[in-house]
């Protein structure tokens, strides 16, 4: 139980300095408000394509979505919900409803269980809400499923449940954010040395 619970702080830890380094500019808040319009309320997300590369069989891990109410009027999000266009997986959401002002923006994660078949996956995320303009907005989560690495002899092991994210394209000044999960599969305790940092290899 320990164990896991070192596992689970691990991971928030992770999660909020990512979290903290997707703006230029220092300060910036890991859910920013936006700009809104005037108007009726209006769905947008960070992203709407997203591939994790591959990922071990075993492992369990999580990608997260923004939406974001870029209208003038609270926008109500009346129900999220996963379908599988290919492969065979398990995955959980936040499957109520729930409101979000105008200018706010709102995690909506999707949570990757041990998967049951190797191969290319590919699952759609369909947001439900009250935006006039378009009812349901459909998102796609791609990913590659292979077999884990065999175990090389005693000791701790670190595992992360995703090596890669790739986005596409995101206009200029997009709020970003997004949370990997550390996991010891060893058998002795991970002690990570130093501080955990993020380094930006190009762009801002």
């Amino acid at each position: 139980m320990k164990r896991n619970r070192d596992r689970v702080l691990l991971a928030l830890v992770v999660a909020g300095l990512i979290a903290l380094a997707t703006g230029c500019s220092s300060g910036s808040p890991a859910t920013p408000t936006i700009a809104s319009t005037h108007g009726a309320p209006s769905l947008a997300m960070d992203t709407l394509q997203v591939n994790l590369g591959t990922v071990a069989r075993s492992q369990e891990g999580m990608a997260t979505f923004l939406v974001i109410n870029q209208g003038g009027m609270p926008l109500q999000v009346e129900g999220v919900s996963i379908q599988v266009e290919q492969g065979c997986d398990i995955a959980e959401t936040i499957e109520e409803g729930y409101e979000i002002q105008p200018g706010e923006i709102a995690l909506l994660p999707v949570t990757l269980g041990k998967h049951r078949e190797l191969g290319p996956h590919r699952l759609l995320v369909n947001v439900t809400s009250n935006d006039p303009l378009r009812r349901v907005t459909t998102a796609s989560l791609r990913f590659v499923v292979v077999e884990d690495e065999a175990s090389s002899g005693t000791g701790p092991r670190l595992r992360v449940d995703k090596e890669m994210i790739d986005i596409g394209t995101v206009p200029n000044d997009w709020p970003m954010y997004e949370r990997f999960t550390l996991r010891n599969d060893g058998d002795a305790p991970l002690v990570l040395e130093g501080d955990l940092m993020v380094r930006v290899e190009e762009g801002c």
